[in-house]
């Protein structure tokens, strides 16, 4: 019998917590932890049974909780200032006041950086490195600047030292077959994904319930419950009314705002929809290729935040086109300057908002209320 979305949530979220229970209670996990960035080539990790955590995606569920004012503030007081990135911050305050929703993720025995996201990442894996006196591996992808060939021989010699390190560090040998399998997975739940994504155009369905879900691309994309879920989730939600076409289609550009509990401000759309996010196309990884290597590569070297700006306004152009989108919200993120930057030449009216996907108090939610009334001024007058 088929399972419902609800109960593959659960089961999902279940499997990637297990350790941090077994921590909480004082047992010691029962495999191998690595901190990992969000676009780290776990398909390794997974087909070794080294458990993965992902720090940025737990400061999210901090924020989610209403808990990152004071974690925020206890960072600044002994860590970082608030100008650094929040989700480092929120994290970091968790760590030093021993607090967090769903306690503290077990110790790491390795930690895995990646540069093809951000480049704070390294240098905020660098200060966990040294507070867990832990081995830090940071794996180096050029993306476009580089030749094809050459950035693929690059890449994969980093992808083949890292199974060498990982299995030393579990103490087995890796299983090709089970690798290709993992790989295969992750194909399936991007493709799943994508197909998910296509509803949000076409039907009246807050973008609250994405912004949610593609959490599970991103912590278990290479589990093959990731694609059941997207396809229960297509099968449910196909039944939704048709979006309104009376009400204009406007296209969210930045992360999802974790403390609000709808991720966006319906509160000041109320007569508009969201019909398509760049956030929610962010992790449509290309998993294209005949082995096992080339598919590593192009997934992970090819990122959408680790393209040329050029390939970027494309991408993003054609993202927008295809939501039907007349306008933007556009979001100047505190703590990305990076996201923004991707906004460029986008030929549609934009609400450019000064705000965080961490800290609630930089929001004016005034101004924006303004900019977003102006936004949808100059709408009605073309």
């Amino acid at each position: 019998m088929a399972q419902s979305s609800i109960q593959l949530q659960a089961r999902l979220m279940r499997d990637y917590y297990k350790d941090f229970s077994k921590y909480a209670k004082g047992k010691p996990p029962s495999r191998k932890v690595a901190w990992v960035t969000a676009f780290t080539p776990v398909e390794i990790l997974e087909a070794l049974n080294i458990s993965y955590i992902y720090p940025e995606s737990y400061a999210a569920v901090i924020a989610a909780s209403g808990k990152e004012q004071e974690l925020l503030a206890e960072s600044e007081r002994h860590a970082l200032c608030l100008d650094c990135c929040s989700y480092s911050c929120c994290f970091e305050g968790s760590l030093i006041l021993e607090t967090a929703p769903r306690g503290l993720p077990p110790k790491p025995d390795v930690l895995i950086a990646t540069n093809n996201q951000c480049n704070t990442l390294p240098n905020w894996w660098n200060i966990l490195a040294q507070r867990y006196q832990a081995p830090l591996i940071v794996l180096d992808y050029p993306g476009e600047v580089m030749e094809t060939e050459q950035a693929y021989e690059y890449v994969t010699k980093q992808h083949q030292d890292l199974i060498v390190r990982m299995e030393a560090l579990s103490g087995s040998r890796l299983d090709y077959a089970l690798l290709q399998k993992c790989i295969v997975n992750s194909r399936a739940s991007v493709q799943a994904w994508e197909s998910l994504l296509k509803l949000l155009v076409k039907h009246d369905i807050a973008p609250t319930l994405f912004f949610d879900a593609v959490s599970y691309l991103i912590t278990a994309r290479c589990k093959p419950e990731t694609a059941d879920l997207y396809r229960a989730m297509a099968t449910e939600l196909v039944a939704a009314p048709e979006a309104d076409k009376s009400k204009p289609a406007l296209f969210w550009l930045g992360y999802p705002l974790w403390y609000h509990a709808k991720r966006y401000l319906p509160e000041l759309l109320e007569d508009c929809r969201v019909s398509g996010s760049n956030y929610l196309s962010w992790w449509n990884l290309d998993y294209d290729g005949e082995s096992w290597e080339r598919q590593m590569f192009n997934a992970y070297n090819y990122t959408f935040l680790n393209l040329r700006q050029e390939s970027k306004n494309a991408l993003l152009w054609q993202c927008i086109k295809e939501s039907g989108a007349v306008a933007a919200v556009s979001l100047h993120n505190k703590s990305c300057k990076c996201d923004f930057v991707s906004a460029r030449q986008i030929d549609i009216p934009q609400a450019e908002l000064e705000i965080d996907m961490i800290d609630r108090e930089f929001l004016d939610i005034e101004r924006a209320r303004r900019q977003i009334e102006t936004m949808l001024e100059s709408i009605c007058t073309v």
